[in-house]
Formats: C-alpha cells, sequence, structure tokens
C-alpha cells in the first residue's frame, strides 16, 4: 500500500504522528488517503475530510469527491453546497418552493403544483443529486458550482 511512512516527507510524517496521538487517528486510513490522492493534499485536507466523514458519513463523502472526478480539494465546498438530505429530488422540490421560494403561498389550495416537474427541469439545473446505496440513503442534494 502506497509508499512506507519512513519514505514520506517529514512534514506528512509529523502530521500522520501528531493526527494519531492526539485523535488516536488510524494510520491505516490515513496512508490510504495519502496513497489515493497525495501527501500535499493530506497536509491541506485530511482533517477536514475526517470531520465530514464522521458527520455525514464516509459514502457521501466519497461520492461527493467523485462526483468532482476524484478532486479533494472540493472538499472545502461540501458543506456550503450540502442541502439536506431529501428522499427524492422531487421531495426537495416540495421543500424549495413552500420554505425556500415561497411563491406558491398564495395559491389556492385546488391548485396542483408538479414538484417531480420542478425538479427535473428547474431545480437540477442548479442543484445535484448524489444516492448512497450502502447506507440506503437517497437524495442526497447539493448546490451546482457556478463557473
Amino acid at each position: 500500500m502506497g509508499i512506507p511512512t519512513g519514505q514520506m516527507q517529514e512534514e506528512t510524517q509529523q502530521l500522520l504522528d501528531t493526527l494519531n496521538l492526539l485523535y488516536n487517528w488510524d494510520v491505516n486510513k490515513m496512508c490510504k488517503f495519502i496513497e489515493d490522492y497525495s501527501e500535499e493534499d493530506f497536509r491541506k485536507h485530511y482533517e477536514t475530510y475526517h470531520r465530514l466523514c464522521d458527520d455525514y458519513g464516509s459514502e457521501l463523502v466519497h461520492e461527493f469527491i467523485n462526483n468532482f472526478d476524484c478532486d479533494i480539494s472540493y472538499i472545502v465546498k461540501f458543506e456550503d453546497m450540502y442541502e439536506g438530505h431529501y428522499e427524492t429530488g422531487q421531495d426537495f422540490a416540495f421543500y424549495y418552493v413552500n420554505e425556500v421560494d415561497k411563491s406558491t403561498k398564495d395559491l389556492p389550495d385546488w391548485v396542483t403544483i408538479d414538484y417531480k416537474d420542478i425538479w427535473e427541469n428547474k431545480l437540477s439545473k442548479d442543484y445535484f443529486e448524489i444516492d448512497c446505496c450502502n447506507e440506503h440513503t437517497y437524495g442526497h442534494i447539493f448546490k451546482k458550482e457556478k463557473k
């Protein structure tokens, strides 16, 4: 697995030792991160990555990173982009229309709103959905990054 810790840069070795000593974080998992990304990415992003995995689950965090062609630098944008967990994009559309936009608050009760259409044809242009199959959770909604 990857380069042995003795062949890593001194700064990386020190951070590995510090994180293991302070938090008892698994050295093998940290080395796997270095193997998957780089020593520089480890030094820059591992603490954020570890916290997000604890808070949101490692599968969702990995799916998020994969969404950006495995560019770990996007990890710092995770929480700013995350809109929450909904069972479907349609459920997010319902939330968005009724809680965020609220433009429908004065519509009569007999008016039917097609939330599926709103998700598929409007909101999905500005948001994307990540489904995590192993944890059996669906509908994690993120803002798309503005270009």
